[in-house]
């Protein structure tokens, strides 16, 4: 309700949610290899990394693997209900010991046939003559911090940190996650694609409405009021809620029984590379990954979760799904690699963040407190 009315107020004074000052970014920091990887060191190996909805891992024995911005990770959830995570490396030569996703009692390596469980311990090498004296106890897979909370799942890609606070992660926001009941979303369906972008571009995409009316005026364009916005700062997360222009329906509603939830779209962005899109009757949430060796590439992953109890047809789904990748796989990211080609050209020095761009000015501030630096 406050949110909605405070949408009501920019919408007649022609105004949005402003930042304290202009900001101003280093267009190295989209192509630098020394910046990207401070990047890989202190926020996707140092910090805890959102990892998708529980929904992801909903039976005893699911498994799912990643490529965490150089650190191969295996998730599991085990026999006893609780979310584990390791590095997906086998003990003996390195090898992954699980690829894709599904469900396994364990996980034997292709390489020479070592066998883990879901608890990450070495059950039993091949040729037990040649591994006479092992220690399989001391040579199990090893353990990530892994968390499985308000239907969110978390890792940090660090062995041996500290244990893993979902809470604290998520600042001021992880009340509305609570409130989200996203435990209820099972997933619908995954695409990725490896454009090539800063994996900050990615995420730079969704926090604004400036750009909406001007590059997608044939898509999306109709149906969002543009450059118009309420942000709301959680630590280093934010959230963004931008109107739809069916808000004006509620224009003729008694202002306490208005109904803002179907009119406004709700972007969380989950520090420091996902974004998680409240669409009252889905959840759509994307993620980004920085390329292991080139700045300017990276990979991008877009979920969709439905609700349990939805009744609607996979064709109203595939509708969503298909408005989702049209525009930002055929707009923004195509426009985006002509941008990251301009920075690589070493022309221009800066990119200046307005005002009116408050939750891209709060991410990029949050980068830079993350990693300790000033510019």
């Amino acid at each position: 309700m406050a949110v909605g009315r405070r949408l009501f107020g920019h919408i007649d004074g022609r105004t949005t949610d402003l930042a304290d000052d202009l900001f101003r970014n280093r267009i190295v920091n989209y192509s630098c290899r020394e910046r990207a990887a401070l990047e890989r060191e202190k926020l996707f190996r140092g910090l805890p990394v959102f990892m998708g909805l529980s929904t992801r891992l909903p039976k005893p024995g699911d498994y799912l693997t990643e490529d965490m911005a150089g650190m191969p990770v295996l998730m599991t959830r085990g026999a006893d209900g609780q979310v584990r995570a390791f590095a997906n490396i086998c003990r003996h030569r390195g090898a992954p010991v699980a690829s894709g996703c599904g469900n396994a009692r364990a996980f034997t390596c292709p390489y020479h046939g070592w066998t883990y469980d879901g608890m990450g311990k070495l059950l039993g090498t091949t040729d037990k003559v040649g591994f006479a004296g092992l220690d399989l106890a001391a040579h199990g897979l090893v353990p990530l911090p892994a968390a499985d909370m308000h239907g969110m799942l978390y890792i940090r890609a660090r062995p041996g940190s500290e244990s893993l606070d979902v809470d604290t992660a998520l600042g001021p926001i992880a009340a509305d996650m609570a409130a989200l009941e996203l435990g209820t979303y099972p997933l619908y369906s995954t695409d990725r694609v490896t454009p090539r972008i800063n994996w900050k571009f990615a995420i730079d995409t969704f926090l604004e409405g400036y750009h909406i009316p001007h590059l997608h005026r044939k898509t999306i364009g109709p149906y969002f009021v543009g450059n118009c916005g309420v942000f709301k700062s959680g630590g280093l997360s934010g959230r963004l809620s931008v109107p739809k222009t069916s808000i004006e329906s509620q224009r003729a509603v008694p202002d306490d029984a208005r109904d803002y939830r179907r009119h406004v779209v709700s972007i969380y962005q989950l520090f420091p590379n996902a974004l998680l899109i409240w669409q009252l009757d889905h959840i759509e949430i994307w993620r980004a990954f920085p390329d292991r060796d080139d700045p300017s590439r990276c990979e991008v992953e877009m979920t969709i979760y439905r609700p349990a109890t939805s009744t609607r047809p996979d064709s109203y789904w595939e509708k969503n799904r298909d408005i989702a990748i049209r525009t930002v796989m055929e707009e923004d990211f195509p426009l985006g690699e002509r941008m990251q080609i301009g920075f690589e050209s070493g022309v221009t020095e800066e990119v200046i963040y307005g005002r009116n761009e408050p939750s891209l000015v709060h991410f990029h501030q949050s980068i830079r407190s993350a990693l300790g630096v000033p510019a």
